[in-house]
């Protein structure tokens, strides 16, 4: 083994995170010892810890929500990819200082990729608007999906939405446009009595991904699956996505199977 690594995802409140798993298998697969930390950070406290992180050595962190947008302004520089979405969760510790990108949009094209499913030619319906679902839409639109967004109130018009619908929460085109994806993505917090959709109004054949994962398959995806529909949680997209981060920090590619195995997915 070379000489230790640091890594850490920061976010708040961090109640659950399977990132230091990741980190520590894909560093093991290449063949590095590494250490990984997970560190509550509210949103004032960012730039401290990003600039202790720093001094102290660690090579990059990941960072989860309420953290990926107000990352943006602390980056020495952003990649084309982080500043359209709006979004950072992968930060890399430089001497010319830190560099934002986003691991969201790839790692889900992937997660895609590996359930069989092409933004060519399968359609998708996000649930939701928040920096989750603009940074799934950027990287669908690119690939040349068909994006249909339905949340309560209109996106902001910005460089994420571009390329993609947009229909009301409850409406009738929103129901059409469920009834034509062959994907839908709940990105909203909707959890457990509040799930972001009854599954009966999905066809058969759709794939429902939760971005939600937690100890357990969250109650949605366990509805679907009970439905006779395929459905899976955000632990799938949590791994693709640490690969892109992992692959940026070590400067090689990462093999997908022992990250997989570390976390035990799929399930």
């Amino acid at each position: 083994m070379s000489d230790g690594l640091r890594l850490a995802v920061l976010g708040d409140p961090l109640r659950y995170t399977r990132s230091l798993d990741l980190h520590r298998a894909g560093a093991r697969a290449l063949g590095y010892d590494c250490t990984s930390v997970a560190l509550r950070t509210p949103i004032d406290a960012l730039e401290e810890t990003l600039a202790r992180l720093a001094a102290e050595g660690y090579v990059g962190c990941n960072l989860t929500m309420p953290l990926k947008e107000p990352a943006l302004a602390l980056m020495h520089e952003v990649t084309p990819l982080a500043q359209r979405a709006r979004s950072v969760n992968t930060v890399t510790f430089r001497a010319s200082g830190p560099l934002g990108d986003t691991t969201d949009g790839p790692g889900f094209l992937d997660l895609l990729a590996s359930l069989d499913r092409s933004p060519e030619r399968d359609p998708v319906v996000i649930l939701g608007a928040g920096g989750a679902a603009r940074s799934l839409a950027v990287a669908l639109t690119h690939a040349g999906a068909m994006v249909t967004v339905v949340s309560r109130h209109e996106p902001v018009h910005e460089e994420a939405w571009r390329g993609t619908a947009w229909c009301v929460w409850g409406s009738p085109e929103a129901h059409t446009a469920l009834l034509a994806a062959h994907v839908v993505v709940n990105a909203t917090p909707l959890t457990g009595d509040d799930a972001p959709l009854p599954v009966a109004e999905c066809s058969r054949g759709t794939l429902l991904l939760d971005l939600t994962y937690g100890e357990s398959l969250t109650p949605w995806v366990t509805a679907a699956r009970a439905h006779g529909l395929e459905a899976f949680d955000g632990l799938g997209l949590l791994v693709h996505q640490a690969r892109h981060s992992l692959s940026h920090w070590f400067g090689r590619e990462v093999p997908l199977a022992p990250l997989a195995h570390a976390v035990g997915w799929p399930r």
